[in-house]
C-alpha cells in the first residue's frame, strides 16, 4: 500500500503516529474521523506498518511485515468493512471476537481495522463495546468514520480520536494529474469528490465522461445561440433522459450551475476557481443575469427529489437559462 497520499496530506497525522511509538505512548484504540476522501484507511494500515515493521526506520517498507501490508494479505491484521444494507453487523463482531480468541499462529502484534464504525448497527456496537473492554496489550483497533457525531459516546471515550484535515483541492487534481488525467477533467472530478478513489471510480463510468461532454455543448450553444440548447439534450442527451439514478441527474445539474459560474469566475480574473478549462466567456455577459442562471438551475436541481417528468422539466429549464 502506498502512503503517500497520507504523507502530502495529513503530515501532522504522521507526525502524531510517529511521536506516540517513539516516545512509547501508543494507546489501544484509535479513532480516525474526518471527511469523505481524507485518507483514513491509508493510515490505519500506516499505523499497522509501524507497530509490525521489522526494520530500524518505521515504517521500512522491505520487511515482510510491511511487504504484507503493502499487498493487503497480512495474517495478523482483521479489517471490516460495511456488509448488507451499508451497515457493520453483529455477526463481523462476532467473527472478530471469535479471531482474536484463538492463538495467532505468528507471534507478534495484532491489529483490527473498522472502516466507518458509525455505521454500526446498535447490536453490533454494543458487542463492540464488550469486545474493546477485553483486549490485550499487543492488540490495537483503528476506528474510522467521516461523521463522529453518528459514533455512540461509549466507543469515543475508548478511543483516541485523531482528526484529518480535508484534502486541499489542489492536491486532489494533482493526484489525478500524476495519473495522466488531463487538466480539465481533473479539476471536474475534484469538484465532484474530494474522495480521489470515488473520482477514479466515477470516470470509469461511461455516463460521467458524457455529462460531461452534454454539459460543454450545452454551454456552448447558450453562449453563442448558434445551436439549439433544447434540441441537443433531446439528441445527444437521450441517455440522461431515460435515466433512472438521480445521482446522474444531481451531477449533471451541479456541472451545469458549475460551467456558468466558470464564466463569471473568467470575468472576475479568478481563474484558480474554474473548473472547465475550456469554457468559454462572453464580453458582454451580465454577472448579475449568470447568477440569477445559476440559481434557477439550482432551483431545478431541488424538483429532482420528487417524481418529475424529466424531459418536460428539463425543457423548462434550457428554455428559462436561455433567456
Amino acid at each position: 500500500m502506498d502512503f503517500s497520499t497520507l504523507e502530502r496530506t495529513q503530515p501532522q497525522v504522521v507526525k502524531l503516529l510517529h511521536n506516540s511509538l517513539k516516545k512509547d505512548r501508543l494507546v489501544g484504540i484509535y479513532l480516525f474521523e474526518g471527511a469523505k476522501g481524507t485518507p483514513k484507511m491509508e493510515a490505519a494500515y500506516y499505523l499497522a506498518s509501524l507497530v509490525m515493521c521489522e526494520g530500524e526506520e518505521k515504517p521500512c517498507g522491505e520487511c515482510l511485515s510491511c511487504k504484507r501490508i503493502r499487498n493487503g494479505n497480512h495474517p495478523r491484521i482483521f479489517t471490516i468493512k460495511q456488509e448488507g444494507k451499508g451497515s457493520i453487523l453483529k455477526s463481523q463482531v462476532d467473527e472478530l471476537e471469535h479471531e482474536f480468541s484463538r492463538v495467532s499462529l505468528e507471534k507478534g502484534v495484532r491489529v483490527f481495522i473498522i472502516e466507518d464504525i458509525d455505521r454500526a448497527t446498535p447490536e453490533a456496537a454494543n458487542r463492540l463495546l464488550k469486545f474493546l473492554e477485553e483486549t490485550n496489550i499487543g492488540t490495537y483497533g483503528i476506528l474510522t468514520t467521516e461523521s463522529l457525531q453518528n459514533v455512540i459516546s461509549t466507543i469515543k471515550s475508548r478511543s483516541q480520536i485523531v482528526s484529518f484535515a480535508k484534502v486541499p483541492r489542489n492536491v486532489v487534481i494533482s493526484e489525478y494529474r500524476e495519473r495522466g488525467f488531463e487538466e480539465e477533467i481533473s479539476r471536474v472530478l475534484s469538484f465532484l469528490t474530494n474522495d480521489i478513489d470515488e473520482g477514479l471510480t466515477l470516470i470509469k463510468e461511461n455516463k460521467i465522461v458524457q455529462i460531461i461532454e452534454l454539459v460543454k455543448k450545452i454551454n456552448r450553444a447558450l453562449l453563442y445561440g448558434k445551436e439549439n440548447p433544447e434540441l441537443i439534450m433531446n439528441d445527444e442527451g437521450k441517455f440522461l433522459l431515460y435515466e433512472k439514478d438521480k445521482k446522474y441527474h444531481n451531477i449533471f445539474l451541479d456541472l451545469m450551475a458549475t460551467i456558468t459560474n466558470d464564466r463569471i469566475y473568467r470575468k472576475l480574473g479568478q481563474m484558480e476557481e474554474i473548473v472547465f478549462t475550456s469554457v468559454e466567456s462572453d464580453d458582454n455577459e451580465n454577472i448579475k443575469e449568470a447568477f440569477i442562471r445559476v440559481e434557477k438551475i439550482l432551483e431545478y436541481k431541488q424538483r429532482i427529489k420528487y417524481n418529475v417528468n424529466l424531459e418536460l422539466m428539463y425543457l423548462q429549464m434550457l428554455i428559462e437559462i436561455a433567456r
